[in-house]
């Protein structure tokens, strides 16, 4: 308990809640990994009189020293537009950030006092932190978190709400996402998982259902035309049927556009000239997505990925046909497309069985709408 590193966030002005997944967004642009969120607790405003605030407390990992971490905090602030100056006081304000213990440090400068010096009379702070931090022990008053609650002279209420700061609302801008990449980079398994967490309605690719794919594997030249041909009528129908119905929220595993990058590297001049005026004829009926997220990820990652799926008819993939793919993406995402777009690298990151890996994907998802 003792290397924990604990900070506050607190908003009563605007949309309080979306500045709280906001400045955990901008938090997780910077060298920080965030571990453990509390809930969202409403309270009185204190020391001065205004709006209720919403509070929660964070764990946070990270490399950087107590001031440098506290100069991300100011950042973020100042993005988010409030700006501290020593006459300010106390007021309402978009976002505060609060750095409350950098693990067992006791610091007591001009620029920066950690412990938070009266983090033990608040119970705005006290609250969210029993529930992330509950037998952490403050350096100076060596009490617990629980102990500093249960004695606090604070008579104000810290009322938990239902909100999951772990899970910005990235649907409200972008209601149509669709996750694209290399073959292996995990687009059906990320895709899922937001389906899975925000009840989102889950578009998937049916690859297997085309019959010339695994022949297209063993001989590319001989059914490479069969291949792509069959996929850019499957794709097409199948965006057409599926948009008859009205959903919410839809997250898919693959956009129309890949069908460009796989014709450009499988086929040769003329058919891809014939192939991509098809393409373009019939784009202009489909509905485009929202947002496309790339993931990027190196060949050797995207090599494995593939061998422990264990399909059959992708052990043929060799290293150039993705470095291939590898380019022709990049040339896609250099058209103007108009659409939004994100890029996230996750060649390191295993969001597949790491819960706070995925959420920080989500929160890079959420910077693109702001």
């Amino acid at each position: 308990m003792k290397d924990q590193i604990l900070i506050s966030l607190g908003s009563n002005r605007g949309d309080r809640l979306e500045s709280l997944y906001k400045a955990l967004a901008h938090l997780d642009s910077h060298p920080i990994k965030i571990n453990s969120l509390s809930k969202v607790y409403e309270t009185p405003s204190w020391g001065f009189e205004s709006e209720p605030f919403y509070n929660a407390c964070v764990t946070l990992e990270t490399k950087l020293n107590p001031k440098s971490l506290l100069d991300v905090l100011l950042d973020v602030e100042e993005k988010m537009g409030r700006y501290r100056t020593k006459k300010n006081g106390y007021e309402s304000r978009i976002i505060d950030l609060d750095l409350l213990f950098y693990r067992s440090k006791i610091i007591f400068s001009s620029e920066l006092k950690v412990p938070h010096p009266r983090l033990h009379q608040r119970n705005f702070v006290l609250a969210p932190l029993c529930e992330i931090a509950p037998k952490f022990v403050h350096p100076i008053l060596h009490q617990t978190s629980e102990e500093l609650f249960q004695k606090s002279s604070d008579n104000t209420t810290a009322n938990p709400l239902v909100y999951d700061l772990s899970l910005p609302p990235i649907f409200k801008k972008f209601p149509y996402i669709v996750i694209e990449g290399n073959i292996g980079v995990g687009k059906t398994t990320l895709a899922t998982k937001i389906a899975k967490y925000y009840k989102a309605t889950l578009l998937t690719e049916s690859f297997s259902n085309n019959p010339f794919i695994e022949d297209f594997y063993k001989n590319p030249k001989s059914f490479a035309l069969q291949a792509e041909k069959f996929f850019l009528n499957d794709r097409f129908e199948n965006d057409i049927s599926f948009w008859k119905k009205k959903y919410d929220f839809v997250v898919a595993d693959f956009s129309i556009y890949k069908s460009l990058v796989f014709s450009s590297i499988n086929l040769d001049t003329l058919e891809y000239n014939t192939y991509k005026k098809d393409f373009e004829d019939r784009i202009k009926s489909i509905k485009k997505p929202d947002l496309l997220i790339f993931l990027k990820c190196g060949i050797s990652r995207l090599k494995a990925n593939i061998q422990s799926r264990e399909r059959s008819f992708e052990k043929n993939i060799n290293r150039n046909y993705l470095t291939s793919l590898q380019k022709g993406y990049k040339e896609l995402l250099k058209k103007d497309l108009s659409i939004n777009i994100k890029e996230i690298d996750v060649n390191k990151k295993d969001f597949e069985s790491d819960e706070n890996t995925f959420k920080s994907i989500l929160r890079a998802i959420f910077r693109a709408s702001f």
